[in-house]
């Protein structure tokens, strides 16, 4: 009977030892997993750009304020861009605090002008700058109405391309960018 209990105990001890091993195991694995999707993700090309308002927008500054950043690459003529800058500007101001965000003009012609000019007829109510293609290609953007996404550590999260968005579809991805 001594030598059955003594059994039933280093089994019990080993099954203690393999759980707690596992349970290590499985955390560095977690953390392992999540350094992974962090190595799978495109790192942002850094940028800066005055926005119509005469403030600065750049990747490095959203970085050292902790913050994630949506990029909207637009432009004036973009018929899809038309139907999600009242959608933007609806839900950007609930997002101003915890997300930096600009639109990003990517036509040559528009100008500066162009781009005020728009903004006050549509009324903007969200950071806009006006005619920077390169960003557009630095990010590896093909076309106008793309958003884009970017986490606090830099990293390219989302890039829905040339779609209109809806309220609700806009409000999950300024969430996505918060929460993580």
């Amino acid at each position: 009977m001594k030598g059955l209990n003594f059994g039933i105990a280093a089994l019990f001890s080993a099954l203690l030892l393999l759980g707690a091993c596992s349970s290590e195991n499985s955390e560095s694995t977690e953390n392992n997993n999540a350094k992974n999707e962090q190595s799978e993700l495109k790192k942002a090309p850094d940028f800066e750009v005055e926005t119509l308002e005469g403030d600065t927008v750049s990747l490095q500054k959203t970085m050292e304020e902790d913050k994630p950043l949506m990029v909207y690459f637009t432009a004036s003529w973009c018929p899809i861009c038309a139907k999600n800058w009242p959608v933007l500007s609806e839900v950007y101001p609930d997002y101003k605090d915890r997300v930096n965000f600009v639109a990003i003009g990517i036509d040559p012609t528009d100008t500066r002008e162009v781009m005020v000019d728009l903004a006050e007829e549509k009324g903007f109510e969200f950071p806009t700058t006006w005619g920077h293609p390169q960003i557009m290609v630095d990010f590896g953007v093909e076309s106008q109405a793309t958003t884009v996404g970017v986490n606090r550590d830099g990293y390219i999260v989302f890039q829905k391309n040339k779609t209109a968005l809806n309220e609700v579809e806009y409000r999950e991805l300024f969430n996505q960018l918060v929460n993580n």
